[in-house]
């Protein structure tokens, strides 16, 4: 069975299987909501340098979506959590709140 490989939302650096993550949540505003592909690996398009970032969309009833998370970002490091948080606050209109 092939393994799956991930890739931080910011800097695309492959994550090593059982390596420590990091997660940054995102409420997005209601006009932006995901009716469909909801607990899947899903692109996220925004206009910021016109990058695709990868993430999840929350599965109904999981713990994220209990604390109004719509979307997690997995990133390799604490430095990499900070610019992708900086890069998605310069898309006010698409997020309610980023954590």
């Amino acid at each position: 069975m092939e393994e799956e490989v991930y890739r931080c939302a910011c800097c695309r650096k492959k994550i090593p299987s059982g390596a420590e993550v990091y997660g940054l949540g995102a409420r997005l505003a209601e006009d932006f909501k995901y009716r469909e592909g909801v607990g899947s690996a899903t692109l996220v398009q925004i206009s910021v340098g016109g990058r695709e970032l990868e993430c999840l969309v929350v599965a109904d009833g999981s713990q994220a979506k209990q604390e109004g998370w719509d979307l997690i970002f997995m990133v390799c490091s604490e430095g990499c959590g900070e610019e992708l948080k900086a890069l998605l606050e310069e898309e006010k209109r698409l997020f309610d709140e980023i954590m």
